[in-house]
Order: C-alpha cells, then sequence, then structure tokens
C-alpha cells in the first residue's frame, strides 16, 4: 500500500492546478506516535484547490485535520483534503462535483504550522502514499 496506486490514478488532476512544493513524506513520524499517512504540498493561502477526480464530497472538521474535504472518487478512491482555509461557495455534503472543479482552498487549519494541503488517498479503506500519484499528475 506504501507504494501508492499511480497507475490507477492515470489521469487525474492536479489538485493545486496553480503550482506548489511536496516531497514524499508517507511515514514520517507525527506527534502521539503517528505516522504521516500523506503528502503535504505547500501553497499560498487561499490558493484554489480542485478535484482530482469526479465524485461526491463530504465536509468534515477535526482538531488534526481542520478543515477537510473527501472526494469518494468515481473511479472508487477516496481524496482526503486537510488544512482548508474554506470551501469553495455552495459546496454541500453529498454534492456532486466534477474533476477539475474548485472545491476549495489552501489554509492551515487544525494542526498545521504553514499554509499546506494534506493530500491522503484511501483505497479499500486503507492509507496509500498518494506521492507516486501527484508526483505524476502535477
Amino acid at each position: 500500500a506504501a507504494a501508492g496506486v499511480p497507475a490507477a490514478t492515470a489521469g487525474v488532476n492536479c489538485p493545486l492546478p496553480n503550482g506548489s512544493s511536496f516531497i514524499d513524506t508517507w511515514g514520517y513520524p507525527r506527534s502521539g506516535g503517528r505516522t504521516h499517512k500523506g503528502t503535504d504540498m505547500i501553497a499560498g493561502y487561499g490558493s484554489t484547490l480542485v478535484a482530482m477526480m469526479s465524485g461526491t464530497v463530504r465536509l468534515n472538521y477535526h482538531s488534526l485535520g481542520g478543515r477537510q474535504l473527501y472526494i469518494y472518487g468515481n473511479d472508487g478512491i477516496t481524496y482526503y483534503y486537510a488544512h482548508l482555509s474554506s470551501y469553495a461557495a455552495g459546496l454541500s455534503n453529498g454534492q456532486a462535483v466534477s474533476q477539475g472543479q474548485g472545491v476549495g482552498f489552501v489554509g492551515s487549519t487544525g494542526n498545521a504550522s504553514t499554509n499546506v494541503l494534506h493530500l491522503g488517498m484511501i483505497v479499500g479503506g486503507q492509507y496509500v502514499n498518494p506521492y507516486p500519484t501527484v508526483r505524476q499528475a502535477c
């Protein structure tokens, strides 16, 4: 699972079409004995985030991830966006979104110390490393 699923995600959109900086930090240590289950994509506050794949959304808030968005992709993969400053205007739970549609904006909510998109990908109920996918897409 740690290898990611780039072959299965060929053709997805980069979640930050206007650019970002990121490296492979999968498995790095985190507070509370956790390990990093995503790729942190550094971008300016308020940078537009787009849907990597068409699907339906769930909006959420958590103390660690802050303002969060899940896209249940039509490809069977769940795309998890965390630390958002805000959602796109009018976005609501259960709404269908199209690939490339604006869904939110970069921020630093939750336990983030900088403006960042924490991107996670869930396949078959397990987090997989999104780095190979975003390296290919971005």
